[in-house]
């Protein structure tokens, strides 16, 4: 399903089923199969719900991203080809959870682009706000592009800024999710 749901939002398998014209039992499947993957929580006898985001949750995901981006360009890295680069997502927070998998996967570490893409899918939320709340999230993410086709240091440079930026708008991120 397309779309941001709101921090803690009730996810009802019927409704969710009824919408979009399928039968219940693969919604359920397939939100006991996020439940598993962390991105959705289940509380017995209240049912599915958008996990809670909060400022440190928040900041404790972009660190460990930070983390592990950095890591990747630490391994031997490799640069990307022409074909790593083409067809990425038009909108924004499609297109950084593609760049961060392409520099995850020129470290030829494949446990580290796993890692990296699952918390990309945490991120896909807030991303989706960024372009609102960080005035130059355009601008950082053709630097990080760039830095692909540059030397390490460049793409350090380029993630260490963008994960600043986040940082410093944690609470305006935050508020996004709740509305």
């Amino acid at each position: 399903m397309e779309g941001t749901w709101a921090n803690g939002a009730k996810l009802e398998a019927m409704r969710l089923a009824d919408d979009s014209g399928v039968s219940m039992t693969p919604v359920r499947d397939s939100l006991n199969q996020l439940v598993g993957e962390g991105l959705v929580d289940l509380t017995p006898g209240d049912g599915f719900r958008v996990p809670v985001l909060t400022e440190q949750g928040l900041r404790d995901v972009l660190r460990v991203n930070a983390v592990l981006l950095e890591t990747a360009s630490d391994e031997v890295w490799r640069i990307p080809n022409a074909r790593d680069l083409e067809d990425w997502p038009d909108d924004y927070a499609g297109r950084m959870a593609a760049v961060f998998l392409v520099l995850a996967a020129g470290s030829g570490n494949r446990c580290l682009a796993v890692l990296i893409d699952r918390i990309s899918d945490r991120l896909h939320r807030v991303r989706i706000h960024e372009p609102d709340v960080l005035p130059d999230a355009a601008e950082i993410l053709a630097e990080i592009e760039a830095s692909l086709r540059g030397s390490r240091s460049e793409r350090l440079r380029a993630l260490r800024r963008y994960h600043r930026r986040c940082e410093e708008r944690v609470p305006k991120l935050v508020s996004r999710l709740s509305g």
